[in-house]
């Protein structure tokens, strides 16, 4: 399954001001959901709606034809394992494009003039892109992690670094004594420094592959896992090995052994993200209410206020409660938003949502 990305939203988002009609369906296909059916359901509340609001003849039949190209396909689906959202953006024959998620959202059909893309966006923000890895001082395990899954990236990564007891970090190499067979002749200070040189090595040469990894797959947040975690030895000299691009990502870390299952690696890492998220949203609230309050301050409150802030293109991040709505009206030319209706709603061409 590919994950969707931040370029996926910019091609819908060259949908807009197009005229549209868009269709743009959300679709629970969680098994035993029968999906199939409950498509059929919305088109026929959709079709009845489209008409009742008096649109041209020949927007209802380009609709139309979506419609039937809709039910179409999803006839002939078989969603495959993990996916549980079906969200499709179409025009007819010029635009379709298709996503499946393993996050199910209610489902919905929506006819606009453009894509209705925010419960893609919200799912963006909601579940941004981690890279996990699991690192001690001979071993490392990378994965990602988006949209609740997560998937072990390039399996277990060793280096040749040699153990040591615990209690006197460097001291004794494991297997054999100090002074005798290949060791012999080493004094301890040399063996430490031989064996920190190794563990130097690992975790550079694994910050290295976690870079490239970074060049290639674009994560947004790091999360490290390791023995005893931030309390331990390993983590903190670890994260003095990490780019700064990496560094400014980290979301924070936690506690784990190398050979941890999988599934317990995600539950710590979702713990790890689920904070720093909510850190930030904190944070972000916190600036969003000084900067109203603030006399000449960039931050607003207020729907009304919000919306005219919007038509004048000065929003640069826009907070709205979860599941917000409020009915508004969209002139079908220029797409002006409006919280009372205009003589533009009179209009032959006017939309429905």
């Amino acid at each position: 399954m590919d994950p969707i990305r931040e370029r996926d939203i910019q091609s819908l988002q060259d949908l807009v001001g197009k005229g549209g009609p868009v269709v743009s369906l959300y679709l629970n296909v969680t098994p035993p959901r029968p999906f199939k059916s409950e498509l059929r359901s919305l088109i026929h509340e959709k079709w009845e709606k489209l008409q009742a609001a008096g649109l041209e003849k020949g927007f209802l039949r380009r609709i139309e034809a979506i419609f039937e190209t809709l039910k179409g396909y999803v006839d002939e689906l078989r969603p495959p394992e993990r996916t549980r959202l079906l969200a499709i953006f179409t025009t007819g024959e010029e635009f379709f494009q298709e996503y499946r998620l393993p996050v199910a959202l209610p489902s919905r059909l929506y006819v606009d003039p453009d894509p209705y893309i925010r419960p893609l966006t919200v799912l963006l923000d909601e579940f941004n892109r981690y890279c996990v890895v699991l690192i001690d001082r001979k071993r490392a395990r990378v994965f990602d992690m988006y949209l609740g899954e997560i998937e072990e990236e390039l399996g277990i990564l060793e280096s040749g670094t040699p153990g040591w007891n615990s209690e006197g970090e460097g001291r004794a190499a494991r297997g054999t004594a100090v002074g005798t067979g290949p060791w012999a002749g080493w004094r301890e200070s040399k063996i430490q420094r031989h064996i920190t040189d190794h563990v130097h090595r690992h975790f550079k040469e694994v910050a290295e592959l976690l870079l490239h990894h970074f060049e290639r797959q674009r994560f947004d947040r790091l999360i490290v896992g390791g023995p005893e975690g931030a309390e331990g030895k390993v983590v903190p000299r670890f994260l003095d090995h990490l780019h700064s691009y990496l560094r400014e990502r980290l979301a924070g870390v936690f506690a784990g052994e190398m050979d941890l299952p999988v599934n317990e690696v995600k539950q710590r890492a979702l713990r790890v993200a689920s904070q720093h998220e909510r850190k930030e949203e904190e944070a972000l609230i916190q600036r969003l209410l000084s900067e109203a309050n603030r006399k000449g301050g960039l931050g607003i409150l207020g729907l009304n206020d919000v919306v005219l802030a919007l038509m004048m293109s000065q929003v640069h991040t826009l907070v709205l409660e979860h599941d917000y709505r409020e009915r508004g009206w969209i002139c079908p030319r220029d797409h002006h938003l409006s919280m009372a209706p205009g003589n533009w709603r009179k209009s032959r061409t006017s939309w429905t949502r």
